[in-house]
């Protein structure tokens, strides 16, 4: 089976630091993913930079193909160890997922990542390696669907010291409530900020030091096809319907003119539902064996709009305006393919709409370029 990786992270500074002294790197490349974590010592502007410089510099190598143990040299010889406390400058874990769910990890200085497969613990077998005068741990391990793993900063393991718990939160603590949380049916994303919302509250509201929280969970893609204009030529709207209709995943249309070959082509009735049309954003349809049907341009600005101002997922679920509800799947899918017609809509020639309402391809670009800075994998066929 097909294997996703979903992320979500948060970082809390400490009280009264305007920036945080953690730093997260998430990168994608064919396929693959590798995550950089960095604990800058102390806190603020300095802890900053040193795990600013650690991570970029960690992640820039490995993506050029440098060894771990040329990552590790050029750190040691580039940030010194602490003369007083005989501590690195930053700490350092990274993790790295092929496609086919191979993962290699790497820690250095830093707590142990959790691992789990639903609410059950998964161990890891892990190998010490020294490299110059420092040690790091290095694990193997395939994923599967529904394993997650949780790399955390140490404000995360000391939340609630010298409150709730004289000694913190504790790694095997958190270890447990972790198996409880993602055992539910909670996505990356979410359990980061449950466990954000865990550690304010350990902290009372003021975390005495930087806390970073990355989740990474594995499981089967989301597909979304999206048809968008009826065809140039007539005689490639049973081909384009035929394209949509056995793309896997959800399917949605875009265009009132193009609902209507949509139904013409699969003999089906459109069913305009007048009760999702608010005052900006015409109202969606219905056609049997289509997820959404909607207007066309103004309803894609309306996704533009929502787009641009960055609303999740969460918030837009519920809302039954076609525009809400187009980008609510659009940031539910990870794998996306747009189906563009390029015929001419007469209606949006007219003088008296505004001049992007004729620029339909310039707006589902935009559409396309919000989606992919996302992480989403976006893939375009032109008819």
């Amino acid at each position: 089976m097909e294997l996703f990786v979903e992320i979500g992270k948060v970082q809390l500074n400490k009280d009264g630091e305007e920036l945080c002294g953690d730093n997260i790197s998430i990168t994608r490349h064919n396929g693959s993913l590798m995550i950089v974590t960095a604990d800058g010592l102390g806190s603020g502007v300095k802890a900053n930079i040193l795990s600013t410089l650690t991570v970029k510099m960690a992640a820039t190598m490995l993506e050029k193909g440098a060894k771990i143990e040329d990552v590790i040299e050029t750190m040691a010889n580039t940030l010194p160890v602490c003369k007083v406390r005989q501590l690195a400058y930053s700490t350092l874990s990274i993790l790295r997922i092929a496609q086919d769910g191979q993962a290699y990890l790497v820690e250095y200085d830093n707590p142990p990542a959790f691992v789990g497969h639903g609410s059950q613990p998964v161990g890891l077998t892990r190998m010490k390696r020294s490299i110059g005068d420092k040690t790091i741990r290095e694990a193997f391990f395939c994923l599967r669907t529904g394993d997650w793993v949780v790399l955390v900063s140490d404000g995360v393991l000391n939340a609630g010291i010298g409150g709730i718990w004289n000694l913190g939160w504790g790694w095997e603590r958190v270890n447990n409530y972790l198996l409880w949380l993602m055992g539910t049916d909670v996505g990356a994303q979410e359990a980061a900020e449950e466990i954000a919302r865990v550690i304010q509250k350990l902290y009372d509201g003021r975390p005495g030091d930087d806390a970073s929280i990355v989740v990474v969970k594995t499981r089967p893609p989301r597909y979304l096809t999206l048809l968008v204009g009826p065809p140039r030529d007539p005689a490639q709207d049973e081909h384009v319907v035929e394209q949509l209709m056995s793309s896997p995943g959800k399917k949605v249309v875009c265009g009132g003119t193009t609902g209507n070959m949509v139904g013409r082509v699969l003999n089906r009735e459109v069913v305009v539902d007048l009760a999702s049309m608010t005052r900006r954003i015409p109202p969606i349809a219905d056609i049997e064996g289509l997820d959404l049907v909607t207007e066309g341009v103004l309803t894609l600005l309306g996704v533009v709009d929502r787009l641009r101002a960055d609303q999740t997922k969460e918030e837009l679920e519920g809302l039954r305006d076609g525009a809400s509800r187009l980008a609510c799947l659009l940031l539910e899918a990870d794998y996306l393919h747009f189906i563009i017609g390029r015929a001419i809509n007469p209606a949006h020639q007219r003088q008296d709409l505004p001049s992007n309402l004729a620029l339909k391809q310039k707006i589902v670009e935009e559409i396309m370029d919000h989606l992919t800075a996302k992480g989403k994998r976006v893939t375009v066929d032109y008819y």
